[in-house]
């Protein structure tokens, strides 16, 4: 947010307080007391203006002695954001009689538009996003309201004590592909992980969600997005509803356990199983000396089956 001086700062910062304290904290209240604050003659007959306690505007302040060109603007612009008022006095309001002075051609032609600008990414903060930040608005939406098949993948963090350092990540992942099986597949594993984190007191939690995605597929943005937060420990524990949710390939399983960031993550699930790099290193050596049985049986196999083949061409030729 951004101040025209550090009086209009203080300003923000003690005003914010009265709101706090009437519980007015809405778009509406703080837009007008941001914009209210913009220049010393309107910070210094704030409550001849706008009234916090009782929520209402005077419009009459703006024919005020006070009153200069230039905080007319302010006091204008003002109760635009409030309640879409355009009148110079109560009268005109009766008489229904608009003030062409609240048009932009004469409102921001002053030194003070950039901060008009701020107060109106206040009151309608929807408007201003990102497109990162709408993307995440949007996905938020769809997963509040249970849409969440609209979506390719989502992430969200649920951050309730921000001195606690243990996050833990909650992920999920469904390759069903039908609207109502998604949400079912999806939401049936995010109540599973919740309550388990609820049972045990964990109130910091990252969501990592991939939909219509296979566990063999490298394609999975939460995942990836996952791993990255690995490696600057942002977690150091994952919860899933079974191990096959991350890796349904043992060996990139085993590739990920490999890493150094990987040496004091665990993967639990919420039946209460557990792997760490410890753990996995030695069910990793067994899964090793399975593969290479494995492969070794299927080379002998295929010496068998072209010895045979020779054997069997040798005869026809006799």
């Amino acid at each position: 947010m951004e101040f025209v001086d550090d009086e209009h700062e203080m300003f923000w910062n003690e005003k914010n307080l009265i709101l706090q304290k009437y519980r007015k904290t809405d778009v509406y209240y703080k837009s007008i007391v941001y914009t209210l604050g913009i220049c010393e003659t309107t910070r210094s007959n704030f409550d001849k203006i706008f009234s916090i306690e009782n929520g209402e505007i005077n419009i009459d302040s703006i024919n005020s002695a006070f009153q200069t060109g230039t905080s007319e603007k302010v006091t204008r612009m003002a109760f635009s954001l409030w309640n879409r008022c355009n009148y110079d006095s109560d009268k005109d309001r009766q008489n229904g009689k608009v003030s062409e002075y609240y048009n932009p051609s004469e409102i921001f032609c002053c030194s003070y538009a950039p901060y008009f600008v701020e107060a109106l990414k206040i009151r309608y903060p929807e408007y201003f996003r990102s497109k990162e930040e709408q993307e995440k608005y949007i996905k938020a939406i769809y997963t509040r309201v249970g849409n969440i098949e609209q979506l390719d993948y989502y992430i969200d963090e649920k951050l309730e004590n921000k001195e606690d350092n243990n996050t833990v990540a909650l992920y999920m992942r469904t390759n069903l592909v039908n609207g109502n099986e998604v949400n079912d597949d999806i939401y049936s594993q995010k109540n599973k992980l919740e309550d388990y984190c609820k049972k045990r007191n964990i109130v910091n939690r990252i969501y990592y969600i991939d939909v219509r995605k296979s566990g063999l597929s490298d394609d999975r943005k939460a995942l990836n997005k996952l791993i990255e937060d690995l490696k600057i420990g942002k977690v150091k524990k994952i919860i899933v509803t079974d191990i096959s949710k991350l890796y349904r390939d043992t060996i990139k399983l085993i590739s990920l356990f490999s890493n150094d960031y990987m040496k004091s993550v665990e993967i639990v699930t919420n039946n209460g199983e557990s792997i760490n790099k410890e753990t996995f290193n030695f069910i990793s050596e067994k899964v090793k000396q399975d593969i290479a049985r494995f492969i070794h049986t299927e080379k002998n196999k295929r010496v068998i089956r072209s010895k045979k083949k020779i054997k069997d061409r040798n005869k026809e030729s006799r």
